[in-house]
C-alpha cells in the first residue's frame, strides 16, 4: 500500500488515513455528488494506491512479484482539479471516470473529509487490476494467441503481442500505447503486423480526452499495408497497397444537460491499389484503384448522462453506467486521381444507452461507412449491435444481437468484424459473406463473491449464428451456414461496468446446416461489457488493416 499527499505543489509520503477526527465528516463519491461538498474549497489531495488483490501465502507472493504497483504519478496526471480550487462537481466526477476507464484499476474510490467550516480534503483510493492478460482461441481454421501487459512497469502504458492464423493467413502483431506521450498532453500508439507475404504498420497521436466538455480535440492517424503474393503455376495473384492518413479536429459548439455537440473537420488522404486474382468466388471487385485527398467535415455528439447499477456483483456499491446518445458522422468529398472523377467517403456511428428502470439496461449501436463513386457504393458496410441486460435472482440475463451487411467490398476486406469470433472457428475456409447475424442469450448465476467488489459467475448460454452468401476459399460455391451452440462459461465479473470480465467458455454445436462441423469450441478471453467498438470505423485508435 502506498499513499501520497498533494498540497499546493508538493508531493510527499503519507501514512494511510484513519478515522476522521471529532467534528469532521466524511462522504464518498458514488453516483451522486455529496451535497456537503458543494461551495467548499479543496484542501489536501491524497492518493492511496493499493496493489493487486492476491491470495495469501506463496502463491500470493508470486502473483504480487509479477505485478508492478501503478505509480502515483498516473492518477495525478488524470486529475483536472487541485488543492485550493473551489469544488467543481463535473471536473471531479470526470476525473474519477477517467481513472476507471483507464483499465489500470479494478476499483477507484473518492472520499472527502471536512472538519467544521474548513476545506474538503480528498482521498483517492485505487486498487490495481491484474495487468498481464491473455487470449487463446483455437479452431481447425482459426487460431489466436495473445499476451498483453496493460500497465508496463506501473506506468499506465501497454504493450501486446498477438499471433493468429485466419483462413491460412498467419500474422504476428506488436502494439504499444502510451497515454502520456513524452510527458505531454498527448497520447500515442503504434502497431506493427507482419504477414508471410507482407507487413503493415499504423500509428497515431491525439490529445488526451479529459471530459465530454473538452473545447478542442485533435487526432492524427497514419497506416500502411503492403502485401504481394504470386503463383505462376496457378491463376492466383495478390498485390495490395494501402495508405491512409487522417488529420481531424473537433471544436465544441454547443452544450446542454444531455451532452456536448462538436464540429468535426480535417483532411484525409487515401491510396488503395489492389489486384486480387483467385480461382474461387468473390463478393466484390477483383481490382480496386483509389487515390484522393479530401477535406473532412461532420458532427460529433458526446453524452454527459450517467445512470447507476448495483447488481453486477451482489452487495456492491452503486456504479456508474453511461447513458444517452453518442455518435459521430463525417463525410469527405474529393477527386479520385485513379478514375479522374468525384469520390465521396462517408463514415458514421451512433450509439444509445438507456435504463428504463433500475434493473434493466438497453444499448444499441449502428455503423455506416463506404465510398460513393459514379453513383455506386463501394466497400460499403452496415453494422448493428444491440444488447439488453436484466437483473435476476442471484445474477442477470443478457441478450446480445449483432448483424452486418457488406456491399461491394474491397477484395482484402474481412467482413463480419462485429459478429462473435466463434463463427470463423466453426466454418472451415470461410473468408467473406454478404451478411451475418449472431444472437446470444445467457444467464449469469453468482457462485462466489469477494468483498462485494468482484464475483465468479457460472454462465450457461445458447447462441445462434448464420452467414448469407458465404464465400469459402476451397471452392467456388456459396453456402448459407447456420449453427446453434449450447455452452457454459465461467466469468470473473467486477462491480464496475468499465472493467472487462475474464471469460472461459466451452460450447458444443447442437444444430448445424451448410458446411458446419459438429464440434466443441473452447475459448479463454476478456470481453468488454459494452460493445468495444463504440466509435466510427475511421476513428479507431489504430487503423492497421482489417
Amino acid at each position: 500500500m502506498v499513499a501520497c499527499l498533494v498540497g499546493a505543489p508538493s508531493l510527499r509520503a503519507l501514512q494511510a488515513q484513519g478515522v476522521p477526527a471529532s467534528g469532521c465528516t466524511t462522504d464518498t463519491l458514488t453516483v451522486g455528488f455529496p451535497q456537503r461538498w458543494l461551495g467548499t474549497r479543496i484542501g489536501q489531495v491524497s492518493v492511496d494506491a493499493r496493489t493487486v488483490e492476491a491470495p495469501p501465502g506463496v502463491i500470493g507472493s508470486f502473483v504480487r512479484a509479477l505485478h508492478f504497483t501503478t505509480r502515483l504519478s498516473v492518477p495525478l496526471k488524470n486529475l483536472t482539479f487541485a488543492a485550493g480550487q473551489v469544488m467543481d462537481s463535473l471536473e471531479i466526477q470526470e476525473s474519477v471516470r477517467r481513472l476507471r476507464r483507464s483499465g489500470v484499476y479494478n476499483d477507484v474510490l473518492l472520499a472527502g473529509t471536512r472538519c467544521g467550516d474548513g476545506p474538503t480534503d480528498i482521498t483517492i483510493t485505487t486498487r490495481d487490476s491484474w495487468s498481464l492478460r491473455g487470449d487463446v482461441r483455437y479452431g481447425r481454421v482459426t487460431s489466436r494467441v495473445s499476451v498483453s501487459e496493460m500497465n508496463v512497469g506501473g506506468s499506465g502504458r501497454s504493450i501486446s503481442a498477438v499471433a493468429e492464423n485466419v483462413d491460412d493467413r498467419a500474422a504476428v502483431t506488436l502494439t504499444y500505447s502510451d497515454p502520456y506521450l513524452f510527458g505531454s498532453m498527448l497520447r500515442g500508439g503504434l502497431a506493427l503486423r507482419n504477414y508471410a507475404d507482407g507487413r503493415s504498420w499504423g500509428w497515431n497521436i491525439r490529445t488526451k480526452d479529459f471530459s465530454p466538455r473538452d473545447l478542442w480535440r485533435m487526432a492524427f492517424t497514419s497506416s500502411q499495408l503492403m502485401r504481394a503474393q504470386l503463383d505462376v503455376t496457378q491463376p492466383v495473384a495478390l498485390i495490395i497497397e494501402r495508405r491512409l492518413d487522417v488529420l481531424s479536429f473537433q471544436r465544441r459548439i454547443q452544450q446542454d444537460e444531455g451532452g456536448v455537440t462538436a464540429f468535426v473537420f480535417g483532411v484525409e488522404h487515401e491510396k488503395s491499389d489492389l489486384d486480387v486474382v483467385q480461382r474461387n468466388a468473390r463478393l466484390g471487385r477483383p481490382t480496386v484503384a483509389r487515390e484522393f485527398t479530401a477535406p473532412l467535415a461532420g458532427f460529433a455528439r458526446r453524452s454527459m448522462q450517467v445512470g447507476a447499477i448495483d447488481w453486477l456483483v451482489p452487495g456492491q456499491l452503486n456504479a456508474e453506467v453511461p447513458n444517452g446518445f453518442d455518435g459521430e458522422f463525417v463525410i469527405g468529398v474529393g477527386h479520385d486521381l485513379m478514375t479522374n472523377g468525384p469520390i465521396t467517403h462517408f463514415d458514421s456511428w451512433g450509439g444509445y444507452t438507456a435504463q428504463p428502470n433500475a434493473s434493466t439496461i438497453l444499448t444499441g449501436d449502428l455503423w455506416l461507412s463506404g465510398y460513393v463513386e459514379n453513383d455506386l457504393i463501394a466497400d460499403g458496410v452496415a453494422r448493428i449491435a444491440a444488447a439488453a441486460y436484466r437483473r435476476a435472482p442471484r445474477g442477470s440475463w443478457a441478450l446480445r444481437v449483432a448483424a452486418e451487411r457488406v456491399l461491394n467490398p474491397d477484395p482484402d476486406v474481412f467482413a463480419l468484424s462485429t459478429v462473435d469470433p466463434t463463427l470463423r472457428a466453426l466454418i472451415p475456409g470461410s473468408r467473406l459473406a454478404e451478411s451475418a447475424l449472431n444472437v446470444t442469450l445467457e444467464r449469469s448465476i453468482n457462485a462466489y463473491t469477494k468483498n462485494r467488489q468482484w464475483a465468479i459467475d457460472a454462465v450457461p448460454f445458447i447462441q445462434y449464428t448464420e452467414r448469407h452468401r458465404n464465400v469459402a476459399t476451397n471452392d467456388t460455391l456459396t453456402t448459407n451456414p447456420e449453427v446453434v451452440l449450447l455452452g457454459i462459461g465461467i466469468r470473473r465479473v467486477w462491480g464496475q461496468p468499465s472493467q472487462s470480465p475474464i471469460r472461459f467458455d466451452i460450447a458444443k454445436t447442437v444444430w448445424m446446416r451448410g458446411s458446419v462441423s459438429n464440434r466443441w469450441i473452447i475459448t479463454f478471453s476478456t470481453q468488454p461489457w459494452f460493445n468495444p467498438s463504440r466509435r466510427r470505423q475511421g476513428g479507431r485508435d489504430l487503423n492497421n488493416g482489417r
